[in-house]
């Protein structure tokens, strides 16, 4: 072979060693690459530290039509307070802001608590709104909203029915139902009203009360929740009425271990 010639050969074969070590190299980039995403996407997922959960909203809404025969804004300022200190977004209606469209859409607005402090009848338990009744409705409504009158003046109220019926709008997402008044739960129909609908809890007093009483007994009823009990233990230990002997109890039973935090 002449020089000319093997130089030649010595320059092919330098160029495909050349050639060799960067497809080695970036094959060897690729599954480096790909054993370094498997490790940090194993470390995500099982570290809870580094994928922390979604944040929940959370809401809450008081709604007291009872102020216009019995006020006590005292009691809707510490609700408010104490859920908004607690970190929930506090809605508040309150009197005529109270009405039948409000229980209508109640439903579909995302509430995790809801407290009522309405005037209750007893019997078929329906809830007053601040709405009187001189204020035409649609005529079909006129099988699921009563007019009940209290101290003179008639309001419109709210049957277990209309609650549950083809009018109401969405579902409740779990939500705890607190009933700060008389005869919330004089029969289940009303419970098993807001819980066919979607709600986790329905507690309220099952005879007359006086409605100084169930607002002092309610916000410590919110506190006892707001600490971490169940429906069980923050029911057993919001103080007993001893004026009508009425029980504050919850509905279904199986609502017990419900919390309204965790």
């Amino acid at each position: 072979m002449g020089k000319a010639k093997r130089k030649k050969a010595k320059r092919l074969k330098k160029a495909k060693h050349i050639r060799k070590f960067p497809r080695l190299g970036f094959l060897s980039i690729i599954i480096l690459a790909s054993i370094v995403a498997t490790i940090a996407f194993a470390y995500i997922v099982i570290n809870p530290a580094s994928n922390p959960p979604p944040e929940v909203n959370l809401k809450a809404v008081i709604i007291d039509s009872l102020c216009v025969m019995d006020q006590n804004q005292t009691f809707s300022n510490k609700a408010n307070q104490t859920l908004t200190n607690a970190g929930f977004d506090v809605d508040m209606y309150i009197g005529s802001d109270v009405t039948v469209e409000l229980f209508q859409n109640l439903p579909s607005l995302g509430y995790k608590l809801i407290v009522l402090r309405v005037h209750t009848s007893p019997g078929l338990v329906a809830f007053f709104t601040g709405t009187r009744a001189d204020v035409p409705l649609p005529p079909w409504l006129n099988e699921y909203v009563r007019i009940g009158a209290v101290q003179g003046q008639r309001f419109y109220a709210i049957t277990p029915d209309f609650i549950s019926g083809p009018y109401s709008k969405g579902y409740f997402r779990n939500s705890i139902i607190i009933v700060n008044s008389c005869y919330g739960l004089n029969s289940t129909l009303m419970a098993s009203a807001f819980i066919n609908q979607g709600a986790s809890a329905y507690i309220a007093w099952n005879k007359g009360v006086y409605s100084n009483y169930s607002d002092g007994a309610t916000l410590e009823l919110i506190s006892h929740l707001l600490e971490g009990m169940t429906v069980k233990q923050a029911v057993d230990a919001t103080p007993r009425d001893n004026d009508f002997g009425s029980v504050l109890s919850y509905y279904p039973i199986t609502a017990g271990n419900v919390k309204l935090l965790g």
